[in-house]
């Protein structure tokens, strides 16, 4: 396994956006760098601002340090059985990707209109009906497109494959089974629901987990309504019991190997 490079002001490397992904989950809110591949003056900024918080020597290089601190060893990983997702719930991302689209509408009869965020879920699936990408329900793409969002905003999801799927049975049996997601029931007595979990409800309905309280959880959900119809027009956050959960998903964590580089690194100065 190849080691991260020691990266520094001006570099270009595929690293550099691992980095600045990295740097961008390491805190809430991040600094909200932009993952172009190119080590400039807010990247700099960055690392030195996680390296000051992180008690290391304030630099503005990424060394051996301060890639250790910035992903936790694998002897330190929660697995996947494990109640919550690694260090800083990198999951909870997903959520405020959602929250971006709340209040999104359709025009009726699931047309996207002149909506842009409703054009962009729809085009988030594979499914065209008579040429159009609109005109079927759409929990399931907008879901799926907040997930590609994820993938390519997050270092932890890079190597996930991202759904395209138009349909709430697809996305829980076959695209989460294929790429490896925790999938739990609600009534799992060691996992429980956490922001950015995303939600499988038993009328054939999808959202995202905000956040969970006893025998409920908050979601972010398209194609609702305030009835809670998954026939609705609209994105909009929702509490459920769970009593109309049918299961949960919660994304493997990929981090494009990264733990392990890091791990080459155990010992270094």
């Amino acid at each position: 396994m190849n080691r991260p490079p020691v990266l520094k002001i001006n570099a270009r490397h595929s690293h550099v956006r691992r980095l600045q992904m990295l740097l961008n989950n390491a805190s809430s809110p991040g600094p909200g760098l932009t993952v172009d591949g190119h080590f400039g003056p807010n990247t700099a900024k960055a690392v030195r601002d996680f390296q000051r918080q992180a008690g290391l020597v304030v630099d503005g290089v990424a060394g051996p340090r301060t890639w250790s601190a910035l992903v936790p060893s694998n002897s330190n990983k929660e697995t996947q059985t494990s109640r919550t997702p690694i260090s800083k719930d990198p999951q909870g991302k997903l959520a405020e990707i959602a929250a971006t689209y709340v209040g999104a509408r359709e025009t009726g009869n699931n047309r996207a209109g002149d909506n842009e965020q409703m054009k962009e879920i729809f085009r988030a699936d594979d499914l065209v009906i008579g040429g159009k990408t609109d005109g079927y329900p759409w929990c399931a793409a907008f879901v799926s497109l907040c997930v590609q969002k994820l993938c390519r905003q997050s270092a932890y999801y890079v190597g996930l494959t991202p759904p395209r799927e138009p349909a709430v049975e697809r996305f829980l049996t076959i695209w989460a089974e294929d790429n490896g997601c925790l999938i739990f029931k609600p009534d799992n007595t060691t996992i429980k629901p956490i922001k950015g979990d995303i939600v499988v409800f038993t009328f054939s309905h999808i959202g995202i987990v905000e956040s969970s309280e006893e025998g409920a959880v908050k979601t972010i959900e398209g194609n609702t309504n305030a009835a809670g119809s998954r026939e609705g027009v609209m994105v909009a956050r929702k509490r459920r019991n769970l009593s109309l959960v049918r299961a949960f998903i919660r994304l493997p964590v990929t981090e494009l190997g990264i733990l392990d580089a890091v791990q080459d690194y155990s010992g270094a100065v």
